[in-house]
C-alpha cells in the first residue's frame, strides 16, 4: 500500500484504539503494527519465493491451495494454527499442488 493511504489508515486505527483503550493504545498499537507488517511480509514471501526451509513447505502449499482449490479453507498466511483451530485446514497429505496455478500466483 502506498505511504499516504497507509498513514491515514494507521492514524484512523490508532485513533479508534485510543478512544477505546486510552493511553494503553501507546503500548498496544506498536505490537499491532509489527504483527500486521509480519503478516504482510510473510504473504509477500509466499508469493515471491520458494520456501527457504523444507519444514515451511506445508505452509506455502496451504496458502497456494487457498487461492485456487477452495476459498473456504487455508486462510493461514504466516501460520496454520488458526486453520487447525477453526477446522479450515487442508489435508496436506492428500492435496497436491497444481504447478501451473502456483506459477500464476507468483510475483515473478
Amino acid at each position: 500500500m502506498p505511504p499516504v493511504p497507509s498513514l491515514i489508515l494507521a492514524s484512523a486505527i490508532f485513533s479508534i484504539m485510543y478512544l477505546v483503550a486510552g493511553k494503553g493504545a501507546f503500548m498496544f498499537f506498536p505490537g499491532f503494527l509489527i504483527g500486521y507488517l509480519m503478516y504482510g511480509t510473510m504473504h509477500y514471501a509466499i508469493h515471491a519465493w520458494n520456501p527457504p526451509f523444507k519444514w515451511m513447505k506445508p505452509l506455502w502449499r496451504n496458502h497456494h491451495l487457498h487461492h485456487y482449490k477452495n476459498e473456504h479453507q487455508g486462510f493461514g498466511v504466516s501460520t496454520t494454527i488458526w486453520d487447525r483451530l477453526f477446522g479450515t485446514m487442508f489435508d496436506l497429505k492428500k492435496e497436491k499442488e497444481d504447478k501451473e496455478k502456483v506459477k500464476e500466483l507468483m510475483f515473478k
